[in-house]
């Protein structure tokens, strides 16, 4: 992809799409982002060559159908960093200050089975262990990091303390306990596990807390659509996904496409890997909220590794890169748009029977004043 300036990032998410959920409670009927769209989850034979293929091919056929969380739940560690930039032009021609900006998440979260007595199908319950996101934006310059883990949880706001909850005497929205190890969120999916609708839970202060971040946008970009069929090395099947980004915050759907490049023993599990892959460039573009834009171009490239027989998710590895333009309908202030932006995304299972300690980055929580 060709850009201006072009962005390099490395891991975890940034942006609310916030088309995309739902709170708690809301009417049965309400059409949802992914409402209407389908999938084709069967797979059909065709090969497969990538270069980040190497691993032997299976004895094949395999199965790797679709399983709802363990009672004990499982357990993740999601990183995600998006950078880019956005412009607009003023309807007199006149451009605006372009705005860049980075984002960066880190989220130790687990998946949870859906409780017997809710009324839900084919979905399962997202309960948070620790979290921390931070958004750099110039133009004007603005920085916000938020750090919730231990039973605290601290917010700043250009390098001054805004926030800072812990313990047992912290009451109200923002108390720590209002937030870790409670279900936050709901994400329901269809026979294959493509996500069809995310949606919110506890507290309306804690559910208005947790929207500001993308987090639940992240989790459903990263969950592999698995067949619905046995397949064998070469194998190809589709799903559905929308960018953690600002793009994805607009509407704009990537067709994916899986392929099993083979078997191979990854972290010394016998795993099926999977490429991830998808291209979308052309104009006239209309997302699924409805949004239109005038001209999109799009990649995705990831890599996954899934456990035979237990058909559990051990690593996710993803990276996009995303340009379009956009008309404001009816003009106004700012009548043309542009946005770019890189991102990368890593999910990871860990040990669900420790709680969290450190940051990916080594770094203890809290580590600062």
């Amino acid at each position: 992809m060709k850009r201006a300036s072009r962005h390099r990032i490395s891991l975890v998410i940034g942006v609310l799409a916030s088309s995309w959920l739902a709170c708690a409670g809301e009417p049965a009927g309400h059409r949802t982002v992914l409402a209407g769209a389908t999938s084709n989850a069967g797979a059909a034979q065709a090969p497969a060559a990538d270069p980040r293929s190497g691993a032997p091919a299976g004895d094949g056929p395999i199965e790797l159908p679709y399983r709802d969380p363990p009672a004990s739940g499982i357990a993740y560690r999601l990183v995600l960093e998006i950078e880019g930039e956005s412009a607009a032009r003023r309807s007199s021609g006149a451009p605006l200050p372009l705005l860049r900006e980075q984002r960066k998440l880190e989220a130790h979260f687990r998946e949870l089975p859906v409780e017997a007595n809710d009324s839900g199908r084919d979905a399962f319950l997202v309960g948070l262990d620790a979290l921390r996101y931070t958004v750099n934006q110039d133009n004007p310059k603005t920085q916000r990091e938020i750090e919730l883990a231990d039973d605290r949880l601290r917010v700043k706001e250009n390098g001054e303390t805004s926030l800072d909850n812990r313990g047992n005497r912290s009451k109200g929205p923002h108390a720590p306990r209002e937030l870790l190890d409670r279900i936050f969120g709901v994400i329901n999916h269809d026979a294959s596990g493509n996500p069809t609708r995310l949606s919110a839970r506890g507290t309306p202060g804690a559910r208005e807390f947790m929207q500001q971040i993308p987090l639940l946008g992240a989790i459903a970009y990263t969950m592999v659509a698995l067949p619905t069929t046995p397949i064998h090395s070469g194998s190809r099947w589709t799903g559905i996904r929308i960018p953690t980004s600002r793009s994805g915050e607009l509407g704009l759907a990537l067709d994916v496409s899986y392929s099993l490049a083979g078997i191979e023993t990854f972290e010394g599990v016998r795993c099926a890997m999977i490429l991830i892959d998808a291209e979308r460039s052309g104009s006239d573009v209309t997302g699924v909220t409805g949004h239109r834009f005038d001209w999109v171009q799009a990649k995705l490239h990831g890599t996954a590794w899934v456990e035979l027989g237990r058909s559990r998710v051990r690593r996710v590895e993803l990276s996009d890169e995303i340009s379009a333009r956009w008309t404001q309908p009816g003009g106004g202030p700012a009548a043309e748009h542009r946005i770019e932006h890189d991102s990368k995304l890593s999910l990871t299972l860990r040990d669900g029977a420790k709680k969290p300690e450190k940051w990916a980055d080594g770094r203890p929580h809290f580590d600062s004043p």
